[in-house]
């Protein structure tokens, strides 16, 4: 079995620990014995990222310098490495820059970066064509990964299961249910919220951008609607614990747009109505989801079903079959305990592994009645 002291993850920011916060996938800490984390800057919570990072994001001449500088710090530890994960895009365009221009050694190495708009790997494509065999992408939805595959090669690309921590997201048999949550940031379809609430479904809407506040303006003085920015962790875990549903409205895009919210709902035994969108649908199909997948963004068709829903969650057999989902997402999306993950990655590589996923993710969701 391959040494995981030869395990490099190169990131421009990561958190020292995951207290009162649930673990992500890919976080850089903690690694296998032995791994090494090349980290631009470490910060205390998600609140120092958001004010000290994302805030103050720089331009992409300052990011370059920036990943110049972090990968002549790590030169060392690169250069040893059998694998090197790269948690950023920029990071990886550099080392591959390198490697073609004859100043970075690859032979006998992994370099992997995960992937998820299909942009990305498109903008990567010409150059990959030519890159040493050393370079490769994860992506996390079959549909991605087979496209990707059939530009790039099947030696090119890796499928990766998404994760996330099914030990803080899980049912809170107590709560009261009292809105339906419309959560996070890219690609929500915001303009379904208005005709929502004008049919008597009441809404919370969760999101950090800053571009919310202006365009729920009207609506924050409507009784029914609230809206929440930048809540933390715990704010968010009980926001979602008070919902009768998850509302994932995702407008087209070219990314798994809804996936962590609607995984998060779905171990929490929170009911989910999303439309047919890049990952979604894969994750309904994998996880045998007893609530039918709405075709479109119509408000008339949103609603119907949200109160079909309401009727179904006084049902005993629904709420069976909503446990049964959230064991077989547990079953397959669940992150391993600390450092396991990455271990698994590392070793998976170095033995030339396929990662494994049942063929039920392939399966068709179910469309709603009539």
């Amino acid at each position: 079995m391959a040494d995981a002291s030869s395990l490099v993850v190169v990131t421009p920011y990561a958190l020292r620990e995951w207290a009162d916060r649930p673990r992500r996938c890919f976080d850089p800490a903690p690694l296998p014995p032995g791994g090494t984390a090349l980290v631009g800057a470490w910060f205390d919570d998600d609140e120092q990222v958001e004010r000290e990072y994302h805030r103050r994001r720089s331009g992409p001449f300052r990011r370059m310098v920036a990943a110049v500088r972090l990968l002549i710090r790590g030169q060392a530890a690169l250069r040893r490495a059998r694998m090197i994960y790269c948690l950023d895009g920029m990071h990886y365009a550099l080392l591959l820059m390198l490697s073609q221009n004859g100043w970075f050694p690859t032979e006998g190495k992994i370099i992997r970066r995960y992937v998820f708009h299909d942009k990305a790997w498109q903008n990567l494509s010409a150059r990959l064509r030519t890159a040493a065999p050393a370079f490769q992408l994860e992506l996390i939805t079959h549909e991605q990964f087979a496209s990707a595959a059939g530009h790039l090669g099947a030696g090119r690309v890796v499928f990766r299961p998404w994760k996330i921590d099914t030990a803080w997201f899980k049912p809170e048999p107590e709560a009261l249910h009292l809105r339906a949550l419309l959560p996070g940031n890219a690609s929500r379809d915001e303009s379904l919220v208005p005709p929502l609430l004008h049919r008597g479904i009441s809404i919370t809407r969760v999101g950090r951008l800053e571009s919310l506040a202006a365009r729920y303006a009207a609506e924050v003085a409507d009784p029914r609607f609230e809206l929440v920015t930048n809540a933390s962790h715990r704010e968010y875990l009980a926001h979602l614990h008070a919902a009768p549903a998850v509302l994932l409205p995702i407008l087209p895009c070219d990314d798994s747009a809804g996936l962590t919210a609607a995984m998060e709902a779905m171990a929490a035994g929170i009911p989910i109505l999303a439309n047919r969108s890049t990952g979604l649908t894969e994750l309904f199909a994998a996880c045998q989801y007893p609530v039918p997948m709405v075709n479109g963004l119509d408000p008339d068709t949103w609603a119907r079903a949200y109160h079909r829903l309401e009727e179904d969650f006084e049902s005993p057999g629904f709420l069976n079959q909503l446990d049964v989902s959230r064991r077989l997402l547990i079953e397959r999306h669940a992150l391993l305990p600390p450092g396991q993950d990455w271990a698994h990655i590392f070793h998976t590589a170095c033995a030339g592994m396929p990662v494994e996923f049942p063929a039920t993710a392939l399966s068709p969701a179910p469309s709603p009645e009539g």
